[in-house]
């Protein structure tokens, strides 16, 4: 009994993991506004029921996803994977390739999708925003915290300039086509993010 608990589990798994990549697969040929339970049912060879019985909408589906995939990239939560590597600019270079690796995971799909909800003035998705906006400050509090246990002399700012970094990353996926590298990053830590924190 039990391995056959595990084995449709695995089906479970595999099913959800089909659904996933055919939903991006789709919104990449049809557009997120034009996706369909539908489309998304016949693509994955599965029925619509079992799709409405998951996901009420095309934006839960989406919202699932985007948290899977984030999970995938980091192994958990962002802030239990920053460090201290011994300075401000590391620990940022380090904070800002941990994000990027979960734009990379994410997909420009899925992550213009959720941007298109949040342009909906929908409640849920700002709860969402509101919610990650809360946990990014607290990833930067603890950040900057390393930083002045070190000695490191650093400027009074806001929350909303704590945000600054995770900003950085999601303007850069948006408006640039070549990929964001290494050198990239050490670009926007050493020219725009230690003159905002460092005093």
């Amino acid at each position: 009994m039990k391995s056959t608990g595990r084995n449709m589990r695995r089906r479970g798994d595999a099913l959800n993991e089909s659904i996933y990549n055919v939903t991006i697969a789709l919104i990449k040929k049809v557009g997120y506004t034009n996706l369909t339970f539908q489309q998304i049912a016949h693509a994955a060879k599965t029925s619509r029921t079992v799709i409405y019985r998951r996901w009420k909408s095309t934006f839960d589906l989406i919202k699932e996803i985007m948290v899977y995939k984030t999970t995938n990239a980091l192994g958990g939560e962002l802030i239990d994977r920053v460090e201290d590597t011994g300075s401000l600019r590391g620990d940022l270079l380090h904070l800002l390739t941990l994000y990027q690796s979960v734009y990379a995971e994410v997909g420009n799909e899925i992550m213009n999708a959720i941007l298109f909800e949040m342009g909906q003035d929908n409640k849920k998705m700002s709860e969402i925003e509101v919610n990650a906006t809360n946990k990014n400050i607290l990833v930067m509090r603890k950040l900057l915290g390393f930083a002045k246990n070190r000695g490191e002399k650093l400027k009074g700012v806001s929350n909303a300039t704590l945000t600054l970094p995770f900003d950085l990353i999601r303007v850069e996926n948006l408006l640039r086509k070549d990929a964001i590298d290494a050198k990239r990053i050490e670009l926007l830590v050493d020219e725009i993010l230690l003159p905002v924190f460092l005093a």
